[in-house]
């Protein structure tokens, strides 16, 4: 694989804005030159779409997969694409990464066994602000990109001895075991309801700052919620962390 990591992006055309929305967002990585992004648009006039898109499917080396209903329904991303991304992902010559963008019936298809972005695999359309989801799917990508440089570096680079490593106590080798992607699933979840319950205590307090008239009374919510926006903050680094455990 060269320096810079080819993506495709696997979506229903019905799709087409989402898809546009979350390639603006990867357009820092593109003109960094990490990225070099590819979707079936991306197909001139005369070319043969299917053989382009094989082609395209063939050398990527992360494949985003689109899901939504409109992703599961389509018979040519579901039967064509999709097995075609997981055979290569399987193989380790690819790796697929699901992007939720839509509500949908997903965890019994071949790639929900996957660890799926946006964090805890929440779809685009449900989030309030979805600059913020796609900015959280950007960072997400970004992650691994850096994961596969990295890889390609150490795996370039001559072993200068032949010393044999010592154990690691702790057993992490830098692949999660099923118990500890368990375990870190769960405190995933644990912190994600206190991340949702204090975003319903920052909304109650703003409604109640906006029709509150008392000046003292106004000033004290003032402070309640620059508290709970602090430990917003704190939960949501909280669960980036744990994902890129995750990931």
């Amino acid at each position: 694989m060269s320096n810079t990591v080819k993506v495709f992006f696997s979506y229903s055309h019905k799709d087409e804005a989402l898809r546009d929305e979350l390639a603006t967002h990867l357009s820092m990585m593109k003109r960094q030159g990490v990225i070099e992004a590819w979707h079936d648009r991306e197909i001139s006039a005369g070319r043969e779409w299917a053989n382009e898109i094989d082609d395209n499917l063939d050398i990527a080396d992360i494949i985003l997969l689109l899901v939504s209903a409109n992703f599961l329904a389509s018979d040519y991303c579901y039967d064509k694409e999709m097995k075609r991304a997981m055979e290569r992902h399987e193989t380790r010559e690819a790796r697929v990464i699901p992007i939720i963008l839509k509500p949908a019936d997903w965890n019994g298809a071949p790639f929900g066994k996957l660890q799926a972005l946006p964090k805890n695999a929440k779809p685009v359309t449900t989030w309030q602000d979805q600059d913020e989801a796609f900015l959280n799917v950007a960072q997400g990508i970004r992650r691994v990109v850096e994961e596969m440089a990295k890889s390609n570096t150490s795996s370039s680079t001559p072993a200068k001895n032949t010393t044999p490593a010592t154990s690691n106590p702790s057993g992490t080798s830098g692949v999660l075991t099923e118990r500890q992607r368990r375990r870190w699933e769960q405190e995933r979840d644990s912190v994600q309801e206190q991340y949702d319950l204090v975003s319903k205590k920052l909304g109650l307090l703003g409604k109640a700052y906006a029709i509150e008239t008392d000046v003292s009374t106004k000033l004290k919510l003032e402070v309640q919620i620059q508290e709970t926006k602090t430990e917003q903050n704190r939960l949501d680094r909280q669960l980036e962390e744990i994902e890129q455990k995750i990931l």
